[in-house]
């Protein structure tokens, strides 16, 4: 696991509210759209979310063991606000993050590898009608 889950529980209930704020308007922010896998609640989860050729890969930060992570693998699907815009990605699959090293910036590839983050979820640009 790339951060300590105690991390990722401040997160959600501190850190998350902030970023929200200005996430999905001001790149790499975005915002994950995704439902509960047995309750079907609507959650939003600020990520770091990159343009990829065909779709947007997303740091995996926590792990693909992450709630978001399981949601959006198990829906097959994601509506994500990046730059202002909400738009549907499908076919998600986690990449090992030394396959996906080409994919961000790198910056952010030498920040991902200080903290760990082993996994990236990719997604693919979706011509499916949102919600």
């Amino acid at each position: 696991m790339p951060l300590p889950r105690f991390l990722a529980r401040f997160n959600r209930t501190v850190a998350n509210p902030l970023v929200r704020l200005v996430a999905g308007r001001i790149p790499p922010l975005a915002i994950v759209h995704h439902r509960g896998r047995a309750t079907g609640h609507p959650y939003s989860t600020p990520v770091l979310a990159f343009r990829a050729d065909d779709g947007l890969v997303i740091g995996a930060v926590y792990g693909g063991g992450s709630d978001w992570v399981k949601n959006v693998l198990a829906a097959d699907q994601v509506d994500v606000q990046r730059v202002g815009k909400t738009r549907g990605y499908e076919r998600p699959r986690l990449i090992d993050a030394d396959a996906g090293r080409g994919l961000v910036p790198l910056i952010v590839r030498a920040g991902f590898r200080v903290i760990r983050v082993r996994q990236l979820l990719r997604v693919n640009a979706s011509p499916r009608e949102r919600p």
